[in-house]
């Protein structure tokens, strides 16, 4: 059996979308990506020659604000809900792994 190198594309974070792409995935416009990136959503990264770029995780984040904003949310206000959300899920993530492995050290009682 060949064994496949991981492809950057299975990346979530690998910025493989430019911005007209982006924009046209999630229906809005780039100034909408622009205005989410100043807000503070996420940084776009860049290509060599300094366009933007975004990533699958940047377009789920962006995807959630757009879907705040259609709901009638202020921009700044769905910005910072986006980012609590990932946050709380990145620190219940950090909470199971430490509850594994406190789980595995504890001594078993018999």
């Amino acid at each position: 059996m060949v064994r496949r190198e991981p492809h950057r594309l299975d990346d979530s974070a690998y910025p493989a979308y430019s911005m007209g792409a982006a924009a046209g995935a999630l229906g809005v416009t780039p100034a909408f990506l622009r205005a989410i990136e100043q807000a503070g959503l996420f940084d776009a990264h860049r290509s060599g020659g300094g366009h933007r770029r975004y990533s699958r995780d940047d377009l789920e984040r962006a995807d959630r604000a757009r879907a705040l904003v259609d709901d009638g949310m202020r921009l700044d206000a769905a910005v910072r809900i986006v980012s609590l959300e990932y946050q709380l899920a990145a620190a219940n993530t950090m909470i199971e792994t430490l509850r594994h492995r406190l789980a595995r050290q504890e001594p078993r009682s018999g």
